[in-house]
């Protein structure tokens, strides 16, 4: 077999999937911001390349550790950056990495050096400011925790290097084609309003909201209503008393309301869409169907459904075996409510991923435990317990 070329910083480069099982347009095609400021490759990256705050997006763009990167994925090695994508991809189909491929139409792409940019999406989380502390959510993604933790509130500050950052954006506004938003709670994020002044008004942008903030003089929510082309992902995947559980701070008469009034004001614009953004978890595993119903009976939008893997003790694959059964099932009584294939598919294959996991467990004792532990700690007076609204892992 013919060995595959070292690329260095001058090397001329073909992007497209012929590279290989490990080839990622990510690198190449996308800025990722997340909450602590860091640039990434992608939200699944592993490696933190620089913190924003300090660094300007430029250096980055041609440090060497994003080179080291680029380089792997060019020879078709796998790298560090890479390893969360490797593990998805050994339970389901789904990955960032299949994500990224798919968004770019798996089409060729041909830069001068390995170097360039050819930006195609923005995945940006300025802050991790927000104004719920969900149960499966922590001080990284949520101001809320880091108050709950005792750790010091630090607003990002991005004043040295935001006109870094929004000229580069407004000087590839020809290849920029999405814009992902997310947080923290992107409504509440100051700076997205300079954001969606520098980008074009068909740029693709998928907002991912608690919808838990009042609508009617949101600044950012009424430039959204603007743009011509936005994915309205709406952040919960539980119903009634169990929502406001698992979203601590969060009105479930609110987010219905919330829901309501967004569906009015996009109703006569095509270009704009409403979705639910669901995480699967101990929370909805033994009656996803009813989940399913709920959402169907109630004029609610289409789920899209990821796995929840940390906490470790909230994910599926971590019960015993005879719930483990009982979520396959509901799984797979869910399949129907979906029109879209991936989705479909998704369930099915999570489906099948439960029902080959063997662990030694034989009960939930951990479960309550930690959400006891959690309750006393951080929501002693909440009036909902975990084990008054989910005691169906009793046995």
């Amino acid at each position: 077999m013919r060995p595959r070329p070292h690329f260095n910083g001058n090397s001329m480069i073909k992007l497209d999937n012929s590279i290989g099982k490990n080839f990622c347009y990510a690198p190449w095609t996308n800025i990722h911001i997340n909450p602590q400021g860091s640039y990434k490759t992608c939200c699944a990256g592993e490696v933190a390349l620089a913190d924003l705050r300090i660094t300007p997006i430029q250096d980055v763009i041609k440090s060497s550790q994003i080179l080291h990167i680029k380089q792997a994925i060019a020879e078709n090695k796998t790298h560090e950056n890479c390893s969360i994508c490797e593990r998805q991809e050994q339970m389901t189909s789904t990955s960032e990495r299949n994500w990224y491929n798919d968004i770019s139409e798996r089409k060729t792409i041909n830069l001068d050096t390995i170097q360039d940019q050819h930006l195609q999406n923005l995945d940006i989380r300025w802050s991790n400011t927000c104004n719920l502390s969900c149960t499966y959510c922590g001080p990284e993604a949520s101001s809320i925790w880091a108050s709950h933790q005792k750790i010091p509130l630090e607003r990002l500050d991005y004043r040295n290097t935001m006109p870094g950052i929004i000229a580069f954006i407004e000087s590839n506004q020809s290849t920029l084609k999405n814009l992902g938003l997310l947080g923290g709670e992107p409504l509440l994020q100051k700076e997205n309003d300079q954001l969606l002044d520098a980008i074009g008004p068909d740029v693709h942008i998928n907002l991912i909201t608690n919808l838990s903030v009042p609508l009617e003089n949101n600044q950012i929510f009424k430039k959204l209503l603007d743009k011509n082309r936005v994915v309205w992902d709406i952040s919960f995947d539980t119903v009634e008393q169990k929502f406001e559980y698992v979203r601590h701070g969060a009105s479930w008469d609110l987010l219905l309301k919330n829901i309501r009034y967004l569906q009015d004001a996009v109703k006569d614009r095509p270009g704009h869409l409403i979705g639910v953004a669901s995480v699967y978890s101990v929370y909805n595993a033994l009656n996803l169907s009813q989940v399913h119903e709920y959402f169907a009976d109630n004029n609610l939008p289409n789920m899209r459904w990821n796995e929840l893997n940390n906490p470790v003790v909230l994910s599926v694959i971590n019960l015993p075996k005879q719930f483990r059964d009982l979520a396959a099932q509901e799984l797979e009584k869910s399949i129907p409510y979906h029109k879209w294939h991936r989705q479909k598919t998704f369930l099915q294959e999570m489906a099948n991923s439960i029902r080959n996991t063997t662990t030694s467990k034989d009960n939930c004792n951990d479960l309550y435990e930690w959400h006891s532990k959690q309750e006393q700690t951080y929501w002693p007076d909440f009036k909902y317990r975990f084990a008054d609204l989910w005691p169906e892992y009793r046995t």
